[in-house]
């Protein structure tokens, strides 16, 4: 399973790093309808209190991730 990771992520730390970022951006951006499902709309506040604006948040993750993984992909192609 670790051989199928790092095939994944093309053996690269940061890649995957990027892929964690985005993981954690989605999940950020699905507290509003993570509290609607479970029924306890307290959640969103209980974040908002914690972290500020979740999806404000979670956009900001998924863009830090979309240039991390961009700037290594363009690493590994100049070195290839």
């Amino acid at each position: 399973m670790l051989t199928k990771l790092k095939t994944f992520c093309l053996n690269s730390l940061t890649i995957a790093w990027g892929y964690l970022l985005a993981l954690a951006g989605v999940i950020l951006q699905l507290v509003d309808a993570a509290g609607d499902v479970l029924g306890d709309p307290a959640i969103k506040d209980q974040v908002s209190a914690a972290i500020g604006n979740p999806t404000s948040a979670g956009r900001v993750l998924l863009v830090i991730s979309i240039i991390t993984v961009a700037a290594r992909l363009r690493s590994i192609r100049r070195s290839s």
